[in-house]
């Protein structure tokens, strides 16, 4: 149920974003990114009108493209005007280089997280350089070096929201008596296309020579499914390995909370098929759930903190990856202390008042409107035009009230 909201001050009014979401629903690292920049900017007071490109049941098909696009910009005329139009993927870059002149916005804003900067199109990456207001925006310092070609870029973390970030940090504190054999967690998605990018291959063998070192080690691999027959083929036959497939939140907060380590390794490609990890905000999860990390050899490096709260292998190759898990398994009291700092670290970095300024800053270049401990009101924002209230848009839902 939507109802209209009349400010009593002319002069004053929340800033307001449109925010164009790649799914709504479905899971994944950047879709939790959007959601805590959601979350950020309405608890400071802000106004977010939502668009998703895909749902629950809804496959990205061309169709569904145009039905977005139709939805967005329908929103944009509306519901506007807007301050920012933010975008959560370069893939919608022609969305919102339409969108932000019809929202009468100040800002639009791309959010770049790390594969999908070697893969931008080469119209998208055109449009970005030509268009006068879209300014790129990413999630760590990795992937703003990698977008030096656009520009300086400037970089918003990501932030857990709040009801998952109570939820690993309940998990971790009553984490399960230890097992005798340790267990290494990994997490992805095992219904990706490139699985392979995401280094499952060089686990396992790094896990075999890991085992001679200091004997049984379990596997746990979880993420969204269906699983894919090629992973289930990789992982066949090979000792001790379990494949937890679409666990929900508290299913993971739990396997977080149990692993010994968690372990990702994206390996780097810059040419087809394309794949690295900008941030890796599953590594601040973990974390959260009290379970050292061991991050790939290149990129995620804002995401812990390398000897203090993980550890990070010399390259790619199996052979690296086995000498850190050995190094780290084989001595328990220094897993420990890992897991003590890394709770810390992590409650730390994504202490929630900070986030909703980071988040303000970076999207509307303001101070929240509202104080995110106290809720009581910032100095007031100049007037444009009066708002409606918050709402979440899917473009299937907006097409049908068309109709």
């Amino acid at each position: 149920m939507s109802k209209r909201c009349i400010d009593t001050e002319p002069a004053t009014r929340r800033p307001r974003v449109l925010l164009l979401a790649p799914s709504g629903g479905l899971g994944g690292g950047i879709e939790r990114y959007l959601d805590a920049v959601q979350e950020a900017l309405r608890a400071g007071g802000a106004e977010v009108h939502r668009v998703d490109l895909r749902g629950p049941g809804n496959s990205l098909t061309l169709r569904s493209r145009l039905r977005f696009t139709a939805a967005a910009l329908r929103v944009a005329v509306r519901s506007g005007p807007f301050d920012t139009v933010l975008a959560g993927l370069p893939n919608l870059i022609p969305v919102a280089a339409l969108a932000v002149p019809l929202a009468k916005a100040r800002r639009g804003l791309i959010v770049f997280h790390g594969t999908d900067i070697w893969a931008m199109r080469t119209v998208d990456r055109a449009i970005l350089t030509l268009h006068p207001t879209l300014r790129p925006v990413t999630v760590s310092s990795f992937s703003s070096g990698a977008l030096a070609r656009v520009g300086m870029t400037p970089v918003l973390r990501p932030g857990i929201p709040n009801s998952w970030r109570a939820a690993l940090l309940a998990a971790g504190s009553r984490r399960p008596t230890r097992d005798a054999v340790p267990t290494v967690l990994s997490v992805f998605r095992l219904n990706d296309a490139d699985w392979v990018g995401k280094g499952l291959r060089e686990l396992l063998a790094a896990l075999s020579i890991v085992r001679g070192q200091v004997g049984p080690v379990r596997l746990v691999v979880a993420g969204q499914g269906p699983v894919l027959d090629a992973v289930r083929q990789a992982v066949a036959g090979q000792e001790a390995v379990q494949l937890v497939e679409s666990p929900d939140d508290s299913t993971l907060a739990e396997l977080f909370a149990a692993a010994d380590l968690f372990v990702l390794c994206t390996r780097t490609r810059v040419s087809p098929p394309r794949s690295g990890e900008g941030y890796g905000l599953v590594l601040t999860e973990a974390q959260l759930a009290g379970c050292p990390v061991v991050g790939p050899a290149y990129g995620a490096r804002d995401a812990y903190v390398d000897g203090v709260t993980g550890a990070t292998p010399a390259d790619e190759s199996p052979q690296a990856l086995a000498a850190v898990l050995t190094d780290l398994l084989s001595d328990q009291a220094r897993l420990a202390s890992m897991r003590q700092r890394c709770a810390e670290w992590a409650q730390l970095t994504t202490e929630p008042e900070q986030h909703v300024r980071n988040v303000f800053r970076a999207v509307l270049g303001t101070q929240p409107a509202t104080s995110p401990a106290t809720g009581t009101p910032a100095p007031p924002v100049p007037a444009q035009a009066t708002p409606a209230s918050p709402q979440s848009v899917h473009p299937a839902d907006s097409i049908a009230a068309k109709q």
